[in-house]
């Protein structure tokens, strides 16, 4: 496929605008307010406590070989654009703390008032890094850590909710860093922030935590089917219908998804300029979908 390089230049802009919060809001409310926030960045926070080694050297440790196994089982170009925010997250982690940037809480402050700028050390970092992955996931791709893991177990088990197994990520490693701090106000802090953040993320994707479901108007309902089973893993019913003005005969596949699903579904999209998509935010399902690999793994592979 051609290149779009104006698109390609926005998404470089934009990932480097993420790249740019996440540093931020790390260095500057994180560290200091000494809680762990959700994700890699959780973890790395932890190392940093017990080291003192700054989490950006982490961050780039611990991605490596989760970018070795996406380079190999995801999608290449999305691969390469979470590689260039980690790589401008961890980096720009560790040139803030060479030059003593600027952090938010003050030494010498009592009790309360630290525990005041804590508070608001999580809330604002919320924000910064819940507008940050909502960037990412608008361009299609992610700010790596938990969310490659997360694909990884979906390219293996389609049936598993991905943002069920990135909550139990960030949740456990909530519960481990009280054993780093020793202090349930960290915990709590913890909680503030990845709420704060999911609603912030919840915001710039226009959504709750529904399903959304997609429809798509083509002549070609075999080779749209095959995207949504065999590239997005999701099922999908196909419903003849004619065009009211046209009168021709085409067809409507029907499918639901999650928000997370929506950017790289559209990007597919683009291959079938003939089709009509349109999508509705907010509809609750009920039931599930399970791939039988027993009897369609062969298409699987064959499609991949």
């Amino acid at each position: 496929m051609k290149l779009n390089w104006n698109r390609e230049l926005k998404d470089v802009l934009m990932t480097f605008v993420a790249a740019l919060l996440s540093v931020v809001a790390l260095h500057t409310f994180v560290v200091p307010a000494d809680f762990s926030p959700s994700g890699i960045d959780g973890a790395c926070t932890i190392l940093y406590e017990i080291t003192g080694v700054n989490m950006g050297w982490f961050k780039i440790l611990i991605n490596i070989p989760l970018m070795v196994l996406a380079w190999i089982f995801l999608n290449k170009k999305y691969v390469l654009y979470v590689m260039f925010f980690t790589v401008l997250d961890s980096v720009g982690v560790i040139i803030l703390e060479s030059i003593s940037f600027f952090v938010f809480i003050p030494t010498g402050l009592t009790v309360a008032e630290a525990v005041g700028y804590r508070l608001l050390a999580a809330i604002f970092s919320g924000v910064m890094l819940g507008v940050c992955v909502g960037i990412m996931l608008k361009l299609g791709y992610s700010s790596g850590g938990v969310d490659i893991i997360a694909c990884l177990v979906h390219k293996w088990k389609s049936h598993f909710n991905v943002e069920r197994v990135i909550s139990v990520c960030a949740y456990t490693i909530v519960g481990i860093s009280y054993f780093v701090y020793w202090d349930l106000t960290s915990i709590l802090l913890s909680v503030v922030q990845i709420y704060v953040s999911e609603w912030t993320i919840a915001g710039l994707l226009r959504r709750e935590r529904f399903a959304i479901e997609v429809k798509v108007v083509t002549k070609e309902p075999e080779k749209i089917r095959d995207e949504i089973l065999y590239k997005h893993r999701h099922s999908a019913t196909i419903v003849e219908s004619k065009g009211m003005y046209s009168n021709e005969k085409n067809y409507m596949v029907v499918s639901v998804m999650n928000s997370r699903d929506i950017p790289e579904f559209m990007n597919s999209m683009k291959k079938h300029p003939d089709t009509f998509v349109y999508f509705s935010d907010g509809v609750r399902v009920q039931g599930d979908f399970h791939f039988t690999h027993e009897k369609i793994g062969e298409r699987i592979d064959a499609y991949q």
